[in-house]
């Protein structure tokens, strides 16, 4: 049995491994499609359920964890920028406001799931347009939802929450959640 990690984040398999865990990543191919008649938190939670139950048909054996983290700003939901000029405008917005950052977390093991929402409150400074251009210009935040790594800039001057969940999977929580799932007896990674 082992586990497995559904996500092409370079930042989550990190993450997970700061946990101790031994894994194999195998990201999902599902689209990420958000139910709109479902509240946000159970929407987000069935796309973290839905890129783990398209890895655990392919892993039936093992233990498998999906994640999806979106930005929130004004009930906006800020998802990766599609170029620079995108991620420039995501920042501008971002820019001396609050956001929220929102992860929702899967661990499917045959018929056992577990799913939860973690959401963390992101306060930014007020932003030079000289520093989102720069950047923007990196192409960093090409692939990050909200146009940033948090990790990667000094942007926030304070985070409410987890600040693991900002970078991409909230450790308390997945640690929680893994190790519930550790107390089974037939479990064993």
């Amino acid at each position: 049995m082992k586990l497995i990690l559904a996500s092409r984040s370079p930042r989550r398999k990190q993450l997970l491994s700061s946990l101790g865990y031994e894994f194999i990543v195998d990201p999902s191919a599902s689209n990420e499609i958000f139910d709109k008649n479902l509240p946000l938190d159970e929407a987000l939670e069935q796309v973290a359920l839905d890129k783990a139950e398209e890895v655990a048909g392919r892993h039936p054996e093992d233990v498998v964890l999906a994640a999806d983290t979106i930005v929130l700003i004004d009930g906006k939901i800020l998802g990766k920028p599609e170029d620079t000029d995108a991620a420039i405008e995501m920042l501008k917005s971002l820019s001396d406001h609050m956001h929220q950052v929102k992860t929702g977390i899967a661990i499917i093991y045959k018929d056992y799931k577990q799913t939860k929402v973690v959401t963390s409150d992101v306060h930014f400074r007020k932003l030079s347009i000289e520093e989102i251009e720069q950047y923007a210009a990196s192409g960093s935040p090409l692939d990050k939802a909200g146009g940033y790594g948090i990790q990667e800039v000094d942007f926030a001057k304070r985070v409410d929450g987890s600040f693991s969940n900002v970078i991409g999977l909230p450790l308390h929580i997945t640690a929680r959640m893994l190790q519930d799932i550790q107390n089974d007896p037939e479990v064993m990674f």
